[in-house]
């Protein structure tokens, strides 16, 4: 075989070769995360208890509210927590919602991002937020399918304090894009 073949072979095995090592290895975050962006994450970490207020959307006057708990787990290493939550109905008992939810800090999209699922939604719903440590204060956006071919577009609040949050939860109206205040959670930390 000719040497400049037996080059040309060699460069396009050790190219390929070179370019499925690339595509193999996952991505990397453009630069260390400092320790801060965790914060957040870690405040919300511990078993509430939770009072739900929810409101009506043409009026904003509340028109119910019920209790029930949330276990948070911070995973591990501290960037991720799993939210398991519970409302009670009117026995204080019965579990009457459920909802499940895993959220942290994406190295990758170098944003924070939450994921939720639960007994009132057709469909999984994805969440993109930002924290404002100035505020103590998390804001959330997200859309999701309604089913009939719509997107809804929903915001969510979560301010904390020492052993206390609240979380207010908005949906924006698909014509007019007025905010429209859903429920607000007020969490208090059992342990």
């Amino acid at each position: 075989m000719p040497s400049a073949i037996r080059f040309a072979a060699l460069w396009l095995l050790t190219s390929a070769g070179a370019c499925l090592a690339a595509d193999a290895a996952p991505p990397a975050a453009s630069a260390a995360t400092p320790a801060a962006t965790y914060a957040p994450i870690a405040m919300e970490a511990g078993v509430w208890d939770v009072a739900v207020a929810f409101f009506d959307t043409s009026t904003g006057a509340p028109t119910g509210h019920a209790h029930g708990r949330q276990v948070n787990t911070l995973l591990k290493n501290g960037h991720w927590i799993v939210n398991d939550l519970s409302v009670y109905g009117a026995d204080g008992k019965t579990v009457e919602f459920q909802g499940h939810g895993t959220w942290g800090w994406d190295p990758v999209a170098r944003q924070y991002v939450d994921t939720w699922v639960d007994t009132n939604d057709g469909a999984l719903r994805i969440d993109h937020g930002f924290w404002v440590a100035a505020q103590q204060t998390m804001y959330w956006s997200a859309q999701q399918p309604d089913g009939d071919g719509h997107m809804v577009t929903y915001r969510m609040t979560e301010t904390f304090a020492p052993r206390a949050r609240t979380l207010e939860f908005f949906q924006i109206a698909l014509q007019s894009g007025r905010q429209i205040k859903l429920a607000e959670m007020k969490f208090t930390r059992q342990d």
